[in-house]
């Protein structure tokens, strides 16, 4: 199980590798597929980090014409949101990801569905037995 976790990572960071996009904007971008523009504020609880580090990532995103700030007339709070450079970027990564994990799945054929199934199931299993009092996902 171990050689495969551990082979799992290895391929994960070749793809990381060939995408346009870094991690943390990959996150950040993640969030606005709602559709709805956040305050710094909100930024930092949806990704449960300190709210230094995420005004220290929209800075670069911003800076990498990614992401906006804007203020709403009578809110004191700057907004931000994807700029239509930042929506073409995640959406064109996100598209590489699916695509190769889609030629995964097909490789399975009649067993996909039974695997992501599994999969599944294991994946609960194993967050359950790792989580601690409070620890988020």
């Amino acid at each position: 199980m171990g050689v495969l976790v551990t082979r799992l990572e290895r391929i994960r960071r070749m793809q990381t590798n060939q995408m346009d996009l870094g991690t943390a904007d990959l996150r950040i971008l993640w969030l606005f597929a709602d559709g709805r523009s956040r305050t710094l504020k909100e930024i930092s609880e949806d990704l449960s980090l300190e709210q230094s580090t995420v005004n220290r990532q929209i800075n670069a995103a911003i800076n990498e014409g990614l992401l906006q700030r804007s203020r709403e007339a009578g809110s004191a709070a700057r907004r931000i949101s994807p700029t239509v450079q930042g929506v073409t970027a995640f959406e064109r990564d996100v598209e590489k990801s699916r695509a190769a994990l889609q030629v995964g799945l097909d490789a399975l054929g009649d067993d996909a569905e039974d695997f992501l199934g599994s999969f599944t199931r294991l994946l609960d299993a194993y967050e359950d037995a790792v989580r601690t009092n409070g620890d988020t996902v």
